[in-house]
């Protein structure tokens, strides 16, 4: 790396122990490498460190009044520092968290001293950091890594955000368990929906991309089991029922067979006790008929359970068609009525027109005449006006 010179206008002063500063002997023309830029640095951040502390604890009450700390400038600085210089000492090796917790753990043990030693012996260079005396540390960094990238996997989470883990990481193809949580929550929701009935949202956002939790409260859970418990006994009194209609079916089937073996010894009985007995036997056998229609009809129905909402829905759609059909049906039927009536009108006063026209014509053909019969009449009283007016001249 390029090597420049570093000339400070002022002398640099270091501080000691008791607080007072004293100054430097490093001329100003004298050539500063990178790495005693950075040890200088973070030698200076470790004072700024020790002055804020003490101010602190100096101006502790006028912080409580409301003053914010600025602690936190001071931590991203030596933040800052530490990855500039782990990533000055180690350019060509793998920048992973591993690694990079070892380096800070090498930093650190090695900063700890440097600090001591200039405090000591008033060093003016902090020696560089030198790599962890144990190579066990960096097997069990390794370790944790891998352990931890086996659990951000595990949980879906994407390690992308982490920016002491590099892009090349190659993350193993689990099932994440949060997206399967949010997947079994959602499906016990809409189950929890449609046993009990559409219940409150809770406040509480869950992870990921699926909506937020129901409220699960001790009364819903009574619901729910009080519904289960009434579902399990109606299963139970349809399997009894079903078990006694074919009983009864059965023993009416070996009745009638029965019936029909033994041989008519006693033909003497009376008609009316024989039709006392038949009635009875024929509804018996009518009844048994029907509860085996409808037990042979229960599967389809079943099956067709799933499919009832839509076609009783479907059923009462056509119910208002049917009904709206009927109305525009009588509707239609009053407007040919008053279709008809005006064409009845229409007709009526075309042959009032016809009349009408018929006795115009008739009064111009008189007004003809007339005015023919008048016109001489009139002719001639004019002359006899214009002879009666010369003679008066």
């Amino acid at each position: 790396m390029k090597r420049k010179a570093y000339k400070n206008k002022n002398r640099r002063r270091r501080r000691n122990e008791n607080g007072s500063q004293e100054p430097e002997d490093i001329s100003d023309s004298e050539e500063e490498s990178l790495e005693r830029k950075l040890a200088r640095l973070r030698r200076e951040v470790e004072e700024l460190k020790d002055e804020m502390a003490a101010r602190q604890t100096e101006t502790e009450p006028e912080a409580a009044e409301g003053k914010e700390p600025t602690d936190d400038g001071v931590l991203e600085l030596s933040r800052a520092l530490d990855n500039l210089y782990t990533s000055r000492s180690d350019n060509t090796g793998p920048h992973s968290a591993a690694a990079i917790l070892a380096q800070k753990i090498a930093t650190k043990s090695t900063s700890e001293t440097a600090a001591l030693s200039t405090q000591n012996a008033g060093a003016t260079q902090q020696p560089e950091p030198t790599a962890p005396s144990s190579s066990g540390v960096l097997a069990h960094a390794a370790a944790f890594d891998g352990r931890l990238a086996l659990i951000e996997a595990a949980m879906g989470i994407s390690s992308s955000s982490n920016p002491f883990v590099s892009d090349g990481i190659s993350e193993p193809a689990l099932q994440p368990v949060l997206p399967a949580v949010d997947h079994l929550t959602s499906r016990l929701t809409t189950l929890m929906n449609i046993l009990v009935g559409p219940n409150p949202v809770s406040a509480v956002p869950t992870m990921g991309s699926a909506p937020p939790s129901t409220t699960v409260t001790t009364p819903h859970l009574e619901t729910l089991s009080t519904r289960v418990r009434k579902l399990t006994a109606d299963t139970e009194a349809l399997a009894s029922a079903r078990k006694r209609a074919v009983d009864a079916a059965k023993a009416a089937q070996n009745a009638r067979i029965a019936s029909a073996a033994i041989e008519p010894s006693d033909m003497s009985v009376s008609s009316s006790s024989a039709t006392e007995v038949d009635p009875a036997a024929t509804q018996r056998d009518e009844q048994a008929t029907k509860i085996q229609a409808l037990y042979a009809t229960l599967p389809t129905i079943q099956s067709l359970h799933p499919i009832l909402p839509s076609v009783l829905e479907r059923l009462r759609s056509l119910r208002a068609i049917h009904a709206g059909a009927a109305q525009a049906s009588e509707s239609l039927d009053t407007l040919e009525k008053r279709q008809a009536d005006m064409a009845r009108e229409i007709e009526q006063w075309r042959e009032g027109l016809q009349v009408v026209e018929e006795k115009m014509g008739q009064g111009e053909a008189a007004m003809k005449s007339n005015i023919e019969l008048v016109e001489p009449w009139v002719r001639d009283l004019e002359a006899r006006l214009g002879r009666l007016e010369g003679q008066g001249a």
